[in-house]
């Protein structure tokens, strides 16, 4: 399971809080997570119509990743308290790796977790396209994996290396990423010791091999080609190339980043510690046996399922074999992989291995329990759609899936979704939503009495995190809405991604015509702010962005504004934008920033 982090309060010390020490991970200095007591098996009665309006979450839950991005973020740029960012990060070979997701509150991108958040964006769209079309979603989604995948098609550096991980999480006992609290878009500016992004460069090679990184990025490019196949071709047979190249090199090289002796990558092994790479190599093969019908792929996927049968009770960042076998089900509708679907939600029906809270919580794990409950439903959804919802077997996986994810939005008194329904979290463990570049009241000051401030003060976080799921309640359905008890309230690229699918599920399951497409009509999206600058301009056949109705189009990412800076925008208008209240004059914290920035870089 995912360990977790906090640096120190008014100090720069890294607590480490970690599972049980695996092989290859130095527990010593870790402490054991938070109690899971949960022993309840708890009926539920699957709703007849939506409870929900799931097609509200799914587009916030896709905001939720605007607020992720790193890099030039260029015209479809969403949210006002987000600009560019990324500024020093090129890597020895001229790689750029600006781009991509940020891991959490963090700008850390460690490759694991963010090529599956990645792959799981892209199986989202490959499930439920008609569904996310249908509420006018499904270009939005797949933008938002295009982002996604050319950070990673970047990280390809040479035949022989791979970026693996990109950033400075620790050096020794002093945080680097994670002693900073500021937004991104100052991070060359105050991150301590000035130790910036390359300085935590590692490749995977023949010498460092990580067939679990290079594995879960070829199921991610994979996936991928097979999402932008009859849109933009050219583009799909690229990531099917670079797909194969990976895996065979994978395959090749044999070997975890467990063992990997380079000490960029000792504090991944602590904080996201893989317990093997089978079944990575297992969910590209399935992945590129989707893109290519080829069958020596699933032969592959099927030699590789074999050696990872016995992980078969998680999916996750770390766990794919749930996956695979859902996956490859769905394509083959194969009883094998029927089975080791059904094996696998097994553990959490009554009798399982895997209780639920006393409210109806499947509580898989401490930490990120709402993520693992989202994870379990989408397996479920998968399953009950390939095998048909009116089939009797699948009654029962619908019925879990709806009771998890109503859990989240709602069923237990509360939302856990920000920006969603009654009771949603105010105070989530995220930097740059409490401290933005256009409101950062602290700029400049000692990082310890940021650190304090952002861990200790009853501040609600200054704009609207919306989207984000997250972590979840303790084993007794309590939860403590404060960024001090990150538990609860720390939010992750990877939470949000199996999430976001399973609300699209939900949209097919109930009926695609019975849902409307949501905007960002209403949104408080940070442009009434008075230091919003570069305000979007969406065009009048916009109604994903703005309130107009009746367009023959999305257009998503048509924002006219062709720079996406920090800069001012040369009108200081906000036409169309999502927030139409009072007209605001941009204050050129961009430009002050952007100058300021280049000084530190001269």
């Amino acid at each position: 399971m995912k360990a977790r982090y906090i640096p120190a309060v008014g100090s720069l010390l890294i607590q480490l809080f970690a599972t049980a020490p695996m092989s290859g991970v130095n527990g010593a200095d870790a402490e054991t997570d938070p109690p899971n007591l949960a022993n309840s098996t708890v009926s539920y009665s699957l709703p007849a119509t939506a409870k929900y309006d799931y097609a509200e979450v799914l587009h916030k839950s896709l905001i939720f990743y605007h607020a992720q991005r790193s890099g030039k973020l260029g015209p479809n740029r969403r949210l006002a308290w987000r600009g560019d960012s990324c500024f020093i990060c090129s890597g020895p070979n001229g790689e750029d790796l600006s781009g991509g997701y940020y891991e959490a509150a963090n700008t850390m991108k460690w490759g694991l977790p963010l090529a599956f958040t990645v792959t799981q964006l892209a199986w989202n769209v490959y499930a439920w396209s008609d569904a996310l079309s249908a509420v006018n979603e499904l270009e939005e989604a797949k933008e938002g994996v295009k982002w996604g995948v050319d950070y990673l098609v970047n990280c390809i550096s040479s035949p022989e290396n791979f970026v693996g991980q990109f950033g400075v999480s620790a050096v020794g006992s002093t945080d680097i990423d994670f002693g900073y609290f500021g937004p991104p878009e100052e991070y060359e500016m105050w991150v301590p010791d000035k130790i910036m992004h390359p300085a935590g460069l590692s490749y995977i090679n023949s010498t460092n091999p990580s067939s679990e990184i290079l594995g879960e990025t070829a199921a991610t490019l994979a996936a991928a080609s097979v999402i932008f196949k009859d849109s933009d071709s050219d583009y799909s047979a690229k990531l099917l190339d670079h797909s194969k190249d990976l895996y065979n090199r994978a395959t090749t090289h044999l070997g975890s980043y467990q063992q990997s002796t380079d000490p960029n990558m000792a504090t991944v092994k602590q904080w996201y510690p893989s317990s093997m790479y089978y079944d990575e190599l297992a969910w590209g093969a399935a992945w590129l046996y989707v893109a290519t019908q080829d069958e020596s792929y699933r032969q592959l996927a099927d030699k590789w399922r074999g050696n990872a049968s016995d992980h078969n009770d998680e999916y996750s960042w770390d766990e794919k074999l749930p996956g695979t076998n859902a996956l490859l089900y769905s394509v083959t509708k194969n009883d094998t992989y029927k089975a080791g679907v059904e094996s696998f939600m097994a553990n959490f029906f009554p009798g399982g291995s895997v209780k639920q809270t006393a409210k109806g919580l499947i509580f898989a794990d401490s930490w990120g329990s709402l993520s693992y409950a989202a994870n379990i439903g989408f397996i479920m959804m998968v399953y009950a759609k390939t095998l048909g919802y009116d089939q009797k077997n699948s009654t029962q996986a619908i019925t879990m899936a709806a009771q998890q994810i109503n859990y989240a939005l709602g069923d237990c008194g509360r939302s856990w979704v920000v920006g969603f329904g009654e009771g949603s979290p105010i105070r989530p463990y995220h930097k740059s939503s409490y401290n933005s570049f256009i409101d950062y009241p602290l700029r400049g000051q000692d990082n310890g009495a940021q650190g304090d401030d952002f861990l200790n003060s009853n501040t609600t976080n200054r704009f609207i995190l919306y989207g984000a799921l997250e972590g979840g309640p303790a084993w007794d359905d309590t939860f403590k809405d404060n960024r001090a008890n990150y538990e609860y309230t720390e939010v992750t690229q990877d939470y949000n991604a199996a999430f976001t699918g399973l609300n699209a599920a939900f949209i097919d399951y109930y009926g695609k015509s019975n849902f409307k497409a949501f905007t960002d009509c209403g949104l408080d999206l940070g442009w009434s702010h008075p230091n919003a600058s570069n305000f979007p301009n969406w065009g009048d056949n916009d109604c994903y962005h703005t309130c107009n109705t009746n367009c023959t189009a999305s257009n998503t990412g048509s924002n006219s504004n062709s720079s996406g800076s920090n800069s001012t925008s040369s009108s200081g208008s906000k036409s169309n934008a999502a927030v139409t209240g009072r007209q605001v004059v941009g204050w050129g914290v961009g430009a002050a920033l952007a100058g300021a920035i280049a000084a530190v870089l001269a």
